[in-house]
Parts: C-alpha cells; structure tokens; sequence
C-alpha cells in the first residue's frame, strides 16, 4: 500500500541531499548526475518535478515550491506565483508566495470582481474565499460593483492590488514589488 503524501511532507535536508540550484537559471540540479539540471515537466499548464523518498515513492509537486523550499528552508504557505507568468521561469526572485486571489489578479481579465449578468443586463459583485462564493450584489455600473467587491476585501482585510479610474471602471494600476510577500488570508464572515 502506498502511503499518499504531499510536498510538504516532503523534508527540506531530503530536498538538499538531491537538489543543488543555479539562482541564475532557476534550474534545480542533480547532485547524483554530475549537476544535469532537472528540467522538469510540463503537466496541466504547471511545470511539475518528481521527488523521491528514501523508500523509493514517488510524489509531483510544482517546480517553483521545490525551488521556494530549496532557497528558503521552508514549504510555501499557499501556491506559488511566477510574478512574469511564465510557469519555466523559477528564478526566486520570480517566485513568490500566493494565494488564488492574487494569482487571479495577475490575469489580464482582473476585473475587482464584477461581472456581466446577459440575463439581468446588471454588474454583479462577487468574493470568492478558499472556494466560498459569497455574491455581494447587483449594480447598474461596473463601478459600482468593482467599489462594492473593494469595500468587502477591506472588510476582511484582504489586500488586493491598487486600482486606477479609467472612465467609468477600475483598472489595476499596478503590480506588487517582486519583494513583496504575499500571505493566503483566513476566511471570515462580514
């Protein structure tokens, strides 16, 4: 029987004996094949490593938490983002930690939260916690809505990235520091 595992479970000092990484390219390397980078694999749009346990199991996890825990001793809280979007690209200063909210505003469709209702021909408003969809109305503007989806984040203390006015909506006005660590709130009721 094969005992299920996650990342996380996976130790740090383990990781180390395998893996050594070239902050230069991103690439972890084989420290039982002569320094090979390990090139990883492309699996359902997330570029994937295989890690093995001293048993010989078997676990995926996403490249960029293997370099995170690699670099900093530590398994992320949460996802990963790569800030340039490019799933390859896991230099550490390209990582950051995330949750799906901030993963979500990096999306060029990031739109604070309103959304086209066809049916009712409104702007509806809407927060999604850890998979929990609590619908915060029904707006005759975009603006409206996207104001509506802001006053709920400040509510729970959500941060989410600074918006501009352009007309009649709200645009992102621009992106977190690379530096900046982003960490998965808790969800609460408001």
């Amino acid at each position: 029987m094969t005992i299920k595992c996650t990342s996380i479970d996976f130790p740090i000092e383990r990781l180390r004996e395998l893996y050594g990484y070239d902050p230069e390219t991103g690439y972890l390397t084989s420290k039982r094949y002569s320094g090979r980078p390990v090139k990883g694999s492309l699996r359902c749009r997330t570029w994937a490593v295989h890690l093995c346990h001293e048993d010989g199991s078997k676990i995926g996890t996403n490249y960029g938490r293997v370099v995170f825990a690699w670099h900093h001793g530590r398994w992320p809280v949460g996802t990963i983002d790569h800030i340039n979007m490019d799933p390859r690209d896991n230099r550490i200063e390209n990582l950051r930690e995330a949750d799906r909210a901030l993963q979500q505003q990096n999306r060029s469709c990031f739109n604070y939260g309103a959304t086209w209702d066809k049916k009712d021909k409104t702007w509806k408003a809407r927060l999604n916690i850890k998979g929990k969809i609590t619908h915060l109305g029904k707006f005759e503007t975009q603006k409206a809505a996207q104001e509506a989806y802001m006053a709920a984040c400040d509510k729970i203390g959500r941060r989410y990235l600074k918006p501009k006015l352009v007309g009649d909506h709200y645009e992102v006005a621009e992106h977190l520091d690379p530096a900046e660590i982003y960490i998965p709130i808790s969800p609460r009721d408001f």
